[in-house]
């Protein structure tokens, strides 16, 4: 249950995106929301539905006075009560209520919240709470600003002079967001002399930064919009003390395409790091080393070898064989599962099946997971399910797999992805996890539903996010 705060600043919001056009069975309900009698809300439309199992907006009603009263339950049961009437989700009702749970947060003294609830509402672009977006960018905290500005950048004349003065905060993750920020503006070619003003100079800057994850996230954007006057910088972070920016300055130079790049590949297969020495494959694939490519077949790291094979695969396509029964044959579990991520690409879908089929009897569940989706993705939805639906008692991969299940259209994983997302006996951080799953599952649950009742705000947050996306 939320504290008796929380439910009566959800329930405010909520009143405010209450449709004013509801026929007149909601109206006594809606007249004791709005007074805050929420029992009484939901009393009401049990009482319409009784006569009028049909109506949209008691049934609206109903999951809205759940939500107000912190009953998860109740919500989840209204909610899928509403669907089976209806047919369908509601999603003007959804928007609302992932508008109304994102409102919120953007008032909480959480920065993480008020971060995540911007993220969300730049990304299903609810424009409704641009007006509070707008208000976050005078934040007390240089991250809530910065996200804010990022937000706002090409609709609010105030954002790009609140990024710029974040590129010099002394908050490293205030600076990784805006970096973050121009680099997804310049790379997907937004529109606007704002964004142009700041462009790929702040992001070479920004490549020098004092924190990683500065760093990294400026070469990263640096090889998205392939800046050639970015090279020598990228060639000076091959040798950066942190691993992530080494593997993304060699994948950069790869990208790039200019330069020594057979040379600079030598490098980076020499390097300590699993994902230096891959970009070091890119950049030969990249120079169109073919002899450098077939010899990494008998690399010592499996794969080394099977990404060097799928790069020269149409020249020498008895290759990926070889080093796919390397990398499915490894003892770590982690080097299998991997082989079945790339079964698809480097196989076709053909190839791909059988192998899966055979990674789907494998003793890690990890790896029977990824052939499951290779199954699944090459249109063996009965070979996936075989393999999904024991995997849901997992205590580690359950959820996962009631996700992939729930993609697939089962029953089965549809309920267990509900209710994971209102198990109690998880963490907030576990709840948040499944309700983001809804996602990729492209579903919408009781459960995700319900968990705008929670009484964790982040699991809310996600859970709205989730609802805003499935929505649009």
């Amino acid at each position: 249950m939320l504290a008796k705060g929380s439910m009566l600043r959800i329930a405010l919001l909520l009143a405010l995106v209450t449709p004013v056009g509801c026929a007149n069975r909601a109206k006594r309900s809606i007249a004791l929301y709005d007074s805050g009698d929420y029992v009484g809300a939901a009393r009401a439309a049990d009482e319409g539905l009784a006569s009028h199992p049909g109506d949209n907006n008691l049934w609206a009603m109903k999951v809205r006075a759940s939500i107000a009263l912190g009953d998860g339950e109740g919500t989840a049961k209204a909610y899928e009560q509403y669907v089976a009437h209806r047919g369908d989700d509601d999603k003007e009702l959804l928007r609302d209520l992932a508008s109304a749970t994102l409102g919120q947060a953007l008032t909480s003294p959480s920065v993480k919240m008020k971060i995540e609830a911007i993220e969300a509402i730049e990304r299903i672009e609810l424009h409704a709470l641009t007006d509070q977006v707008f208000l976050a960018m005078d934040d007390k905290d240089d991250r809530v600003a910065a996200a804010a500005a990022v937000a706002l950048l090409n609709g609010a004349p105030e954002a790009p002079g609140i990024v710029d003065q974040m590129l010099t905060s002394p908050d490293a993750e205030a600076r990784r967001i805006a970096i973050e920020g121009i680099g997804k503006k310049v790379a997907f070619k937004n529109r606007g002399r704002q964004v142009g003003t700041l462009a790929t100079a702040d992001l070479v800057k920004a490549a020098d930064d004092s924190d990683p994850r500065v760093r990294r996230a400026a070469i990263r954007w640096l090889a998205m919009v392939k800046d050639k006057d970015s090279v020598e910088t990228l060639i000076k972070h091959m040798k950066d003390p942190d691993d992530s920016v080494r593997a993304a300055s060699a994948s950069a130079l790869a990208r790039i395409g200019v330069g020594n790049l057979a040379g600079y590949a030598k490098q980076a297969l020499g390097d300590r790091s699993l994902a230096v020495r891959l970009a070091g494959v890119e950049m030969y694939a990249a120079a169109a080393a073919d002899a450098e490519l077939v010899a990494l077949i008998d690399d010592t790291d499996p794969m080394v070898a099977l990404q060097a094979a799928i790069a020269v695969k149409s020249k020498h396509p008895e290759l990926v064989d070889k080093a796919i029964g390397r990398a499915i044959a490894a003892e770590e579990w982690t080097i299998r599962a991997g082989a079945a991520n790339l079964l698809v690409t480097a196989l076709g879908k053909d190839g791909a099946r059988t192998r899966a089929q055979a990674l789907a009897a494998d003793k890690e569940v990890g790896v029977r997971l990824a052939a499951a989706r290779v199954l699944a993705s090459v249109g063996d939805k009965d070979g996936a399910m075989r393999v999904l639906s024991p995997a849901l008692a997992d205590a580690d991969y359950g959820v996962q797999a009631a996700a992939d299940l729930a993609g697939l259209g089962d029953a089965a994983g549809i309920q267990a992805l509900s209710l994971a997302v209102r198990d109690t006996k998880r963490t907030p951080a576990q709840r948040a996890a499944a309700a983001s799953l809804h996602r990729s599952a492209r579903r919408v649950t009781g459960g995700l539903v319900a968990a705008l009742a929670d009484g964790d705000g982040l699991v809310r947050v996600e859970a709205a996010a989730a609802l805003g996306t499935l929505a649009k």
